[in-house]
């Protein structure tokens, strides 16, 4: 007799939480979807950025502009979201990408970056260093959309 109340017992515990679960994963499942769409979202943005960054390469490569090495910048110190420093035997490109903001709209007003005011050039919210750059370096970063 205690066995089958028991069984009961469980089968009734099971049931009733089967029922509230259901409801929970239509909850759970729509806010998941939410997250994968965000991070969609963030991933369709860091693949756009890499393209950037891939087509300025090429850009550099077909107009036999050869870089050593490609080195992060702390972009953070003039108000960027990322940069990077291209080493060439002519000297340095850094690339900013900048995020909407203050810092943003003032280098497209004044044109300067940094404490020291180097000239830049601004493309979209890409913008390069642009002292002491050849004409077929800017030519290139002009050139992208």
């Amino acid at each position: 007799m205690k066995k089958i109340l028991a069984c009961m017992l469980c089968l009734a515990l099971f049931t009733g939480c089967g029922n509230d679960d259901a409801k929970n994963n239509k909850t759970n499942s729509s806010s998941d979807n939410n997250v994968t769409e965000n991070n969609t979202n963030k991933q369709t943005t860091n693949d756009q950025n890499d393209d950037w960054y891939s087509r300025f390469e090429n850009g550099l490569k077909g107009r036999n502009i050869a870089y050593s090495s490609k080195n992060a910048l702390d972009a953070t110190s003039v108000g960027g979201a990322e940069g990077y420093r291209y080493t060439t035997d002519n000297g340095n490109i850094d690339v900013y990408r900048f995020d909407d903001g203050d810092d943003y709209d003032r280098i497209v007003k004044e044109k300067k970056i940094g404490e020291d005011g180097r000239k830049v050039e601004v493309n979209d919210h890409m913008i390069i260093v642009s002292d002491g750059l050849s004409e077929d370096v800017l030519d290139v970063f002009r050139g992208l959309k």
